[in-house]
């Protein structure tokens, strides 16, 4: 009497291996924003998130008077399709493999039009009065700026960083 086992052919093994994804793109993004202040641009971030495919929106140490389900500048209700995480610590949540990236004006900070994305990122923002907490730049495996003559505003920082991420990612994928 035989168990009716048959093993698996190497052809079939094979063309299991061989599978490929069907993801448009490889990685992800995090945006993380460290004690932000005005309702308005955590709004912007929202949308910017949901806009660019962030998987995940961390609110660190952010003003009581912000609710994410209230946001005038979030109209697609960005909180109701991706993570929206409130914590104390950033690194508390982040995930495994992901790599921290300060987005800060630092004389030592790579210029963002030349900065090479990497494939799980998480990319943290400032307060609008102020500058990425020193001990959240010392973790941070990069710190990137956006080359411009001033500061800008935290919503549009955000909007650019995702763009560029996006632009780099699908021009690095088609050549």
């Amino acid at each position: 009497m035989t168990s009716g086992y048959t093993p698996r052919s190497k052809k079939n093994l094979d063309r299991r291996v061989k599978r490929k994804s069907t993801l448009t793109q490889r990685g992800f993004a995090c945006i993380a924003l460290d004690r932000p202040k005005d309702g308005v641009n955590v709004g912007h971030t929202l949308r910017a998130a949901l806009g660019f495919t962030a998987r995940m929106v961390i609110l660190a140490n952010k003003d009581e008077a912000i609710n994410v389900r209230k946001l005038s500048t979030d109209p697609g209700r960005a909180y109701r399709h991706i993570p929206v995480l409130e914590v104390q610590d950033i690194f508390d949540v982040l995930p495994q493999d992901c790599v921290p990236i300060a987005v800060e004006l630092t004389d030592q900070a790579v210029d963002l039009t030349t900065f090479v994305h990497p494939e799980r990122a998480c990319y943290i923002f400032g307060p609008e009065n102020g500058s990425v907490d020193p001990g959240i730049l010392a973790k941070c495996a990069h710190v990137v700026k956006i080359p411009t003559t001033m500061s800008l505003n935290l919503g549009m920082t955000v909007n650019i960083v995702m763009y560029d991420r996006l632009a780099k990612l699908t021009r690095n994928s088609s050549t």
